[in-house]
């Protein structure tokens, strides 16, 4: 008995896991939709810092913000920023935040077709403050990168 009452116990569990996968996969596959019929840039921004970040300037001469950056990103959370572009070619855009210090973070992406990099990302002002780490997980047509705010010690 003990054997099928530990077996009903994991099967229920697992019946369980899994339903509630599914359930948050369709919760995630709606929220944001993202346009199919040009290029579009997802950018995850990060702030790691114990400062607020401030924007600064955002841009986006090609294209729309499905999600625009905030004017304000607290410490310690995240952002998920959306651009679309109708230009087969691509979409290039920019979010800059004051961090601390007279610091701000530009954060980059181009997601062009042959070449999506996120050549501009970078720091202005003094470096030894903050540091700015990103990362390209896919890219044309359809975009996919991270940037990390930390405070240098």
């Amino acid at each position: 008995m003990r054997t099928n009452s530990t077996r009903i116990a994991a099967i229920t569990a697992i019946a369980f896991a899994v339903g509630g996968s599914a359930l948050g996969t369709a919760t995630i596959a709606n929220a944001g939709t993202m346009p199919t019929d040009g290029p579009t840039a997802a950018m995850t921004i990060t702030n790691n810092t114990d400062n607020p970040m401030l924007l600064d300037s955002a841009s986006n001469p090609y294209g729309e913000w499905i999600n625009g950056p905030r004017s304000y990103l607290a410490p310690h959370t995240t952002e998920i920023v959306t651009a679309y572009s109708s230009d087969p070619r691509g979409i290039g855009v920019d979010v800059t935040y004051n961090v601390a210090n007279g610091v701000q973070t530009v954060m980059a992406a181009n997601n062009y077709a042959g070449r999506p990099t996120l050549d501009g990302t970078r720091i202005i002002g003094d470096p030894t403050h903050v540091i700015l780490t990103n990362y390209l997980s896919t890219g044309y047509p359809t975009m996919n990168a991270s940037y990390d705010v930390f405070t240098a010690n």
